[in-house]
């Protein structure tokens, strides 16, 4: 079985961390499951592709 992998947003990902213990996407293997939140930057700049949004909300890289 996979072990999970937790993610958060760089800044307030880590303040929600570190104060409620809250992840913004888990990975088990090839499934990620995320919490909702949007996927922009800090300019509000959202990604054309569905992926490329996760990836920038969760700081994820997929190959």
């Amino acid at each position: 079985m996979n072990k999970p992998e937790f993610f958060i947003t760089p800044g307030y990902g880590e303040y929600m961390l570190n104060n409620l213990h809250y992840s913004q996407a888990v990975k088990i293997g090839d499934r990620v499951e995320t919490s909702g939140q949007g996927g922009w930057d800090d300019n509000l700049q959202i990604p054309e592709s569905l992926a490329d949004e996760i990836c920038q909300r969760c700081g994820l890289k997929f190959a």
